[in-house]
């Protein structure tokens, strides 16, 4: 995860809860790219598709971490292979 104080401060906000439960319900909590193979696999992260981190403002920022366009769910092991292959990490599998 980003170590960017503003992404943090974004993250802890009782506003990203609501964002993350409101992902959750539309995909009905589960793995969109699981789906796509037509497996059924319970989504636990929520990916933000264009970096947050990317944002040369704070109200860009603001803007990429709670638009419901920019954010999938998913399971660990898609979330993490997407990181990977970015470059960057993510929660390790347990």
């Amino acid at each position: 995860m980003s170590r960017d104080k503003n992404y943090q401060r974004l993250l802890n906000a009782k506003r990203w809860k609501e964002i993350k439960r409101i992902v959750w319900l539309r995909e009905n909590g589960l793995c969109e790219e699981c789906l796509k193979n037509n497996i059924v696999k319970p989504g636990v992260d929520c990916h933000h598709i264009i970096p947050v981190e990317t944002a040369t403002s704070l109200q860009e920022m603001e803007r990429l971490c709670y638009n419901l366009d920019n954010i999938r769910l998913l399971c660990i092991e898609h979330h993490s292979a997407i990181h990977k292959s970015m470059g960057k990490g993510t929660r390790k599998l347990a």
